[in-house]
């Protein structure tokens, strides 16, 4: 990662936003991943049932965020301001966004997924030996 992206990522409060739930996120995947299976349940309980609902947001958030950098640009445009560099420097800050909200959905979904199934395995192993 070029260090002008990281400083796009460090000036943008939709990032942080997108950053921290999805710090959230991996660390309650984790926790259910490190849990042994025997504790585990089908369905959910506790924050477990969040879970799912705080990865379908990252993206979303990073929509969001798209959508807040566009006005933006479209704002300064309608202030009289104008040249291509501020507006594609704006258009690059609001898709930034969306490509941090995929980029962290992506591995989570595939890693609860993962572990839906590991949880499944396990419950029908249990059924076939009751």
């Amino acid at each position: 990662m070029s260090h002008d992206v990281l400083n796009q990522i460090a000036a943008s409060g939709m990032c942080w936003i997108i950053l921290t739930l999805a710090l959230v996120c991996y660390q309650q995947l984790a926790l259910r991943w490190l849990t042994p299976v025997s504790e585990l349940r089908e369905g959910c309980d506790g924050a477990d049932c969040f879970i799912p609902t705080m990865i379908a947001a990252l993206p979303l958030l990073g929509l969001l965020g798209t959508i807040m950098g566009l006005l933006d640009c479209f704002a300064a445009l309608a202030s009289g301001q104008s040249g291509a560099d501020l507006f594609s420097a704006g258009i690059g800050d609001a898709l930034l966004t969306t490509q941090l909200g995929l980029l962290c959905a992506l591995p989570a979904w595939l890693l609860h997924s993962s572990l839906n199934s590991r949880i499944n395995r396990s419950l029908s192993l249990q059924a076939q030996v009751a």
